[in-house]
């Protein structure tokens, strides 16, 4: 279980998140948003990234908000896959198993399911988008983590590659059964990953029924504001 309670965050005078509140189980839970609504923010400050200005986030029980990203089990997958370039796939997905978490079956079935096996002797300037994205998610899978965010993973791939990994992502996340957090701005996509979704329009966060609704909300909301 992720609970987020009461999280704000400024820069300077400009409030980028408030009062942010929300909770989420074993589920993939889509946060629909334009660029600049807070979305990469909350994420950064659930995986130690970033500090909130106020507010708490606790996983499974416990109170994370003063510990590190080494200590918090989080796993994170950025708009752009921060892969070694000196390192072979393999060598990059194992890298998640220092200190002592996850383990080589959890591996070899990540590799697998993300159908890395025929690269793992690669180097990331060897791959292409699509296989950099899902070597980045196996990274971040490798340690087991107690819950998951991706922010954008797939923005840098085009739409042919992006109908072929969205099932393959969606079956590894579901294995895991932990909380995700998924950001994205395509509605299709969200609707192809997620099982419940949330809307965040400047700073503030929301529940809604569908993609379909969340966009619809952003554009009222958009409306009104102008």
């Amino acid at each position: 279980m992720l609970e987020i309670s009461g999280v704000c965050k400024c820069y300077g005078q400009h409030e980028v998140l408030r009062d942010v509140s929300l909770t989420i189980g074993q589920e993939i839970r889509v946060i629909i948003g334009l660029n600049g609504s807070g979305k990469s923010t909350l994420l950064k400050i659930i995986a130690g990234i970033l500090a909130a200005d106020a507010g708490q986030v606790v996983l499974n029980g416990r109170d994370v908000s003063a510990l590190p990203p080494e200590e918090r089990r989080v796993g994170y997958v950025p708009q752009h896959p921060a892969l070694f370039s000196h390192l072979i796939v393999r060598e990059n997905v194992r890298y998640g198993l220092r200190g002592g978490r996850g383990s080589d079956e959890l591996v070899q079935k990540v590799v697998k399911m993300l159908d890395l096996e025929d690269v793992l002797e690669r180097k990331p300037e060897e791959l292409s988008g699509g296989y950099k994205s899902r070597t980045s998610l196996a990274r971040a899978l490798a340690p087991q983590p107690q819950v998951m965010l991706l922010d954008e993973p797939l923005s840098d791939i085009d739409v042919a590659i992006k109908e072929k990994l969205l099932p393959e992502f969606r079956e590894v996340l579901k294995f895991l059964k932990v909380p995700v957090l998924y950001v994205t701005h395509d509605p299709w996509e969200a609707e192809q990953i997620g099982d419940s979704f949330s809307v965040m329009v400047d700073g503030c966060i929301r529940d809604i029924a569908s993609a379909e609704e969340a966009f619809a909300f952003i554009r009222k909301n958009r409306i009104e504001v102008a």
